[in-house]
């Protein structure tokens, strides 16, 4: 399998043209929504004529089903990849949460995971049994580092519910945060895992501390409900 775009860009390499169309794409989805963004629009973002879109691309909807194909098979494959390399069930959860803050809030191709979450309904019910798959073996990293904690007593809850409160929260961080404000990925992430662990998983006190002085991106006052 080819290396995802989402990967290259984040390397900071060149874009082929139809790389340059998916980016523009997944930003206008996450900023105006799939139905309200036209090919046209597309266009005008890359600085090409609608009809050149269709030497990459047979419809909008390809476009949406290839952002969220990227965006699902990179990420499982860094949740996979932590699995291998962290040690200690704390430590492969905290680092679980990181990359998901990362993907939606951090990293340079936030607006592919994004989309994943907010453009699920337009995808066709003949691709959903691909995402759905992908889905799954998703959730099926979280689920065994959480029932791993579990066994060791670190949980406050029990696994499924812990899924559900750390997705909830990440997804919804998608409607305030901003890496420069009030927390960094990591300071939030912290804050996340005091949620869900207990005992030896918990992070240090003072762990997920704002940074002194600074309120911007922290969901209250006039940056509640901003973009992130």
């Amino acid at each position: 399998m080819s290396e995802p775009a989402i990967q290259r860009q984040e390397r900071g390499g060149g874009s082929i043209p139809r790389e340059r169309i998916l980016h523009a794409a997944a930003r206008l989805f996450r900023e105006r929504g799939y139905q309200r963004t036209t090919v046209r629009d597309i266009a005008e973002r890359v600085g090409i004529l609608s009809g050149s879109l269709f030497h990459h691309f047979r419809s909008k909807e390809e476009m949406l089903l290839e952002i969220m194909r990227e965006a699902a098979i990179a990420v499982c494959l860094k949740a996979e990849d932590i699995v291998l390399r962290q040690q200690g069930a704390a430590q492969r959860l905290r680092a679980l949460i990181s990359l998901e803050l990362d993907c939606v809030v951090g990293d340079p191709s936030s607006d592919y995971h994004a989309v994943q979450f907010t453009e699920w309904r337009e995808v066709p019910e003949s691709a959903r049994p691909e995402f759905r798959m992908l889905r799954r073996r998703y959730a099926g990293v979280w689920l065994a580092v959480l029932e791993d904690c579990e066994r060791q007593g670190l949980l406050r809850c029990e696994p499924l519910a812990a899924l559900h409160v750390l997705h909830g929260a990440m997804v919804g961080a998608m409607t305030w945060f901003r890496p420069s404000g009030r927390y960094s990925v990591g300071q939030y992430a912290d804050i996340l895992a005091q949620l869900v662990l207990q005992g030896d998983g918990a992070p240090a006190p003072g762990a997920g501390a704002p940074r002194t002085g600074d309120r911007a991106g922290d969901g209250t006052g006039d940056e509640a409900g901003a973009g992130a």
